[in-house]
C-alpha cells in the first residue's frame, strides 16, 4: 500500500532534483529518502528516477505519476492546515464589498471581543459568494442581487440548496466620496456628467448601464470610469483624495431631511435586494448566526423611526 509518507518524500526529491538536498528540505538522511522512494518504486513496479553521477531525473513514468502526486501531497497538506485550523472556533463570513457592513462587523466584534472566536472574513462578488457557500467555504454570506439575475439566482438556490432571505430593497448611488452627509441641492445630474468614476472590478453597476435619477435622466457612467481596482483601501483613498466618484447601492444609514450621501439613481428593472445566504446543509455557529441577528436588527431598528 501507498502511503502519504512516500509520496511526499518522491514530490520533494523530484523538485529539488536530489535525494540529499530532498533530505535537508525532510529534516531527515540522504539514505533515508532513497530507502523510502525505493520502496515506492517497487510498490508501482516501474523506475521513477533514473539514477546518474549528477544526480537524479524523472522518467517518463516519473514525470506523470508526479503530476499526481503532487496535486494528493497538496490536498493532504490543506487538510492538515484545515484540522490544525479548526481546533479554535473560527466563524466563516463572506460579503460583498461595503463599507456599512465593514462597520457593522467592527462594531459586533467590539460586543464580543472577550469570546473565543476567530473571524474569517472574506470579501468577494455575488457570484464567488454563491460558490463559497454551495461548498460551505463559508457558513453566511451577504450579498446584493440585482432584479435581472433575479430568475438564475433562484434556479441556482434550488440546485444548490441554499437559502435567501431577503433584508433590504435599495436603488443605486452615486458617491462623490466616502459616505459623509452633503446637501442634496449642491448635486445635480450636470456634475454628475462631469466626475470621474472609480469602481470595483467585475463590478455588477458597470454591467447595468441604464441608471436613471428619481426625475428620469439617464446615467451611463462606463466612459467616465478613471479607476478600477479590488481594494477597498484604494476605493476610500481616491475618494477622499482624488475627487472620485463611486456608484454603487443606495446607503443603509439614514440621514436628516434635505442631506445624503449622494446622488439616487434606479435601474429600470427593478430594485436591488440585499441578504442573507445560507446553506441548507452546512452547519452555522452560534457566533455566525448572532451576526446575522445583529444585521438584521440594523434594519428592524430603522422601521421602527
Amino acid at each position: 500500500m501507498i502511503e502519504i509518507k512516500q509520496l511526499k518524500y518522491f514530490v520533494v526529491a523530484a523538485d529539488v532534483g536530489s535525494f540529499s538536498e530532498a533530505a535537508k528540505v525532510l529534516y531527515t538522511t540522504q539514505s533515508s529518502v532513497s530507502k523510502v522512494v525505493g520502496a515506492l518504486e517497487n510498490e508501482l513496479g516501474y523506475p521513477l528516477f533514473q539514477r546518474e553521477r549528477k544526480g537524479i531525473a524523472l522518467t517518463y513514468e516519473g514525470k506523470r505519476f508526479h503530476a499526481r502526486a503532487s496535486e494528493l501531497v497538496a490536498g493532504f497538506e490543506q487538510l492538515q492546515n484545515d484540522s490544525r485550523g479548526e481546533k479554535r472556533s473560527v466563524v466563516k463570513i463572506s460579503a460583498n464589498h461595503s463599507s456599512w457592513l465593514a462597520n457593522c462587523f467592527s462594531d459586533f466584534y467590539e460586543l464580543h471581543s472577550k469570546d473565543d472566536n476567530c473571524y474569517s472574513v472574506h470579501a468577494d462578488t455575488t457570484h464567488a459568494i454563491v460558490d463559497r457557500i454551495r461548498l460551505m467555504e463559508d457558513e453566511v454570506g451577504f450579498i446584493y442581487i440585482f432584479p435581472d439575475e433575479r430568475l438564475q439566482f433562484e434556479y441556482e438556490l434550488k440546485k444548490y440548496q441554499l437559502n435567501f432571505e431577503s433584508l433590504k430593497t435599495l436603488d443605486g448611488m452615486i458617491y462623490m466620496q466616502p459616505e459623509d452627509s452633503k446637501s442634496i441641492k449642491d448635486i445635480s445630474i450636470d456634475l454628475i456628467h462631469n466626475l470621474k468614476f472609480i469602481q470595483s472590478e467585475q463590478d455588477e453597476y458597470i454591467r447595468h448601464s441604464t441608471w436613471e435619477t428619481e426625475d428620469g435622466h439617464p446615467v451611463d457612467i462606463r466612459d467616465s470610469i478613471g479607476v478600477i481596482t479590488n481594494s477597498d483601501y484604494v476605493m476610500h483613498a481616491m475618494l477622499e483624495r482624488n475627487h472620485l466618484a463611486n456608484m454603487s447601492a443606495d446607503s443603509f444609514n439614514s440621514y436628516a431631511d434635505g442631506y445624503g450621501p449622494g446622488l439616487k439613481v434606479k435601474n429600470p428593472n427593478g430594485p436591488i435586494e440585499f441578504g442573507v445566504l445560507t446553506n441548507e446543509n452546512g452547519m452555522i455557529s452560534d457566533a455566525a448566526l448572532e451576526f446575522v441577528d445583529y444585521i438584521r436588527a440594523q434594519f428592524e431598528d430603522e422601521k421602527r423611526f
